[in-house]
C-alpha cells in the first residue's frame, strides 16, 4: 500500500516494471525497504547509504551518494498483517487487503507518514566512499613509494643494474602496500578538512534560517517532497530523485504571500529506451505558502469523505470521483516552479 506522498512514485515504477531497493543505516545494522514490497523492514530514523535499480527483476543502477542529514522513518508498513475493519461496511481483513481500497465497498484508505526529518548527523565520508579517490591515493602512495625505494637501493647498492630496477619496482609495491592506509588517512583529513569547514558553515547558515523564520521546518521538507515528487514524476522518463545537498533557502514576502526559495543539488534518474541514465543538477525551486485551510492527516490509515456527497476520496484525485468537488489541499507549502 503505497503512502500518500509516494503514489505518484509508485504508480511511475509499476508502468516500468522497476524495483527500487534501498538501504538504510539504523545503528549498526543496514536495513533494507523495496519499493515493489516486496521486501520491507521497519526503519526509525534511518539514512539512507544506496539505492539499487533493477529492471525484470535484473539490476541496472547503483547509486552509493546520499545526504546522511536526512532521516526516514517507515513504521506503519509493517502492520500490513494486522486485522483491519472498514469504517464505511464493517468488513474485517488483513489490512494488506485493502491496498486499493476496501475489496467491499471500495472505501479509499488514504496512508500517510510524517516522521521524517533532517536530522544533526553530519557525516564528510562522501569523499572516501568515492572509488576514483581511492585509485588516485593509491596512485600516489605509489609513486612515492618507488621514489623512496629508488633513493634506498641507489645509496646502498655498489651497481646499479637491471635488478636493483626490479627491487626498485617490488620495494616499491610492497612500501605502498604498507603505506597505502596512512596515505590513505593523510589525504583524506587534509581533504576533508575543507568540505567539513564548508559544511559546517552551510549548515550553520541552515540553521539560522529556519530559528529566524520560525517556521516548521519539519512540515515544509514533508511539503518540498510532496511537491517536487508530483513535479517529477509527472514527467514520463524520470523515475527516481534524490536531494544530495539543500544550498540556500531565502524567504520572500510579496503580496501578502510569503515564498521561500530552495536551491539544491539532485541527482534526477531517467528511464531511456529501458536503460537508466543519472543527472546531477542544481535546481531551484519556489514554494508558495497555502494560505487557504488544509486537508489534515495523520500518521497511519485516513480514511477522508466527500464533504458534498460523503463518498470516500483519494486525496491525490483532487477531487471527488462521484461528484467530482475539489476537496482541500493537502500541503502548507506550494510549489510554484
Amino acid at each position: 500500500m503505497a503512502y500518500i506522498v509516494d503514489e505518484y512514485h509508485s504508480k511511475k515504477l509499476k508502468k516500468h516494471n522497476i524495483n527500487i531497493k534501498t538501504k538504510y543505516i539504523v545503528g549498526n545494522k543496514i536495513l533494507e525497504r523495496n519499493s515493489n514490497n516486496s521486501y520491507n523492514d521497519d526503519i526509525n530514523l534511518g539514512i539512507i547509504c544506496e539505492k539499487d535499480y533493477f529492471i525484470n527483476n535484473e539490476i541496472k543502477l547503483q547509486e552509493k551518494e546520499f545526504d546522511s542529514r536526512i532521516e526516514y522513518s517507515y513504521i506503519i508498513e509493517n502492520t500490513n498483517d494486522l486485522d483491519y475493519t472498514c469504517p464505511n461496511c464493517g468488513m474485517s481483513d488483513k489490512l494488506k487487503k485493502f491496498i486499493d481500497g476496501c475489496p467491499y465497498c471500495k472505501t479509499s484508505c488514504n496512508i500517510e507518514y510524517i516522521d521524517k526529518d533532517l536530522g544533526s548527523k553530519y557525516h564528510y565520508d562522501r569523499v572516501l566512499k568515492n572509488n576514483l579517490y581511492r585509485i588516485v591515493t593509491f596512485f600516489i602512495d605509489l609513486v612515492i613509494s618507488i621514489i623512496l625505494s629508488y633513493i634506498f637501493i641507489k645509496n646502498t647498492s655498489r651497481t646499479f643494474n637491471n635488478i636493483d630496477i626490479l627491487k626498485i619496482f617490488t620495494y616499491g609495491f610492497i612500501l605502498s602496500i604498507i603505506l597505502y592506509y596512512f596515505f590513505y588517512l593523510l589525504d583524506a583529513y587534509i581533504i576533508l578538512g575543507p568540505i567539513k569547514k564548508y559544511k559546517d558553515k552551510i549548515n550553520q547558515k541552515q540553521i539560522d534560517f529556519w530559528n529566524k523564520t520560525k517556521l516548521d521546518r519539519k512540515k515544509f521538507y514533508n511539503n518540498f517532497n510532496y511537491e517536487i515528487s508530483k513535479y517529477y514524476y509527472e514527467q514520463d522518463n524520470i523515475i527516481d530523485y534524490d536531494i544530495l545537498d539543500y544550498l540556500n533557502f531565502d524567504i520572500i514576502k510579496k503580496d501578502d504571500n510569503i515564498y521561500i526559495d530552495v536551491i539544491v543539488e539532485i541527482r534526477i534518474i531517467y528511464i531511456i529506451n529501458n536503460c537508466l541514465k543519472r543527472a546531477l543538477k542544481h535546481e531551484k525551486f519556489r514554494f508558495r505558502k497555502n494560505n487557504d485551510s488544509i486537508l489534515e492527516t495523520k500518521n497511519g490509515i485516513n480514511i477522508i469523505k466527500c464533504y458534498n456527497c460523503g463518498a470516500s476520496i483519494n486525496i491525490n484525485n483532487g477531487e471527488c470521483n462521484y461528484c467530482h468537488s475539489k476537496i482541500k489541499y493537502l500541503q502548507e507549502w506550494i510549489l510554484e516552479k
